[in-house]
């Protein structure tokens, strides 16, 4: 791949991933269907793993987020039609069932894939560097 390609196919790898942050937090089902791939492995936080039916029937949609964003060096490396993209995330939510306060500061790994021109999520696991649950206010 050309370097002005891999910059452009990077620049908008980076802008589909706030799309994915802020769909999240909106609870926007429908988009995060068009960001992610039907094939998706989604591992969560506590090592639960998600598919692509699960993670919409249930595993990605336990609390409300009120923060899910991107820090520092989010790197993005294109190797054609597959690119991995790593960083720092931070995530807060309210779990919907509780009330209690969560609080994910992690490091992330993500695989996207290219089918025609279309970029979608394939794989995506979070490991916390911090993690905290509070009590509901």
């Amino acid at each position: 791949m050309h370097e002005d390609s891999a910059d452009r196919a990077s620049e908008t790898l980076v802008r589909l991933e706030q799309e994915r942050c802020a769909a999240m937090m909106a609870g926007d089902r429908e988009r995060l269907k068009q960001l992610l791939h039907p094939d998706l492995i989604h591992v969560h936080a506590k090592g639960q793993v998600d598919t692509f039916e699960s993670y919409f029937a249930s595993g990605g949609f336990k609390v409300d987020y009120t923060r899910v964003e991107r820090f520092g060096d989010l790197r993005v490396r294109v190797f054609g039609d597959a690119a991995l993209m790593t960083g720092r995330q931070l995530l807060t939510a309210i779990r919907k069932i509780g009330g209690e306060h969560v609080r994910i500061d992690s490091q992330v790994i993500q695989v996207w894939v290219r089918e025609g021109t279309l970029w979608r999520q394939t794989a995506f696991q979070t490991t916390p560097t911090e993690m905290a649950v509070s009590p509901a206010n």
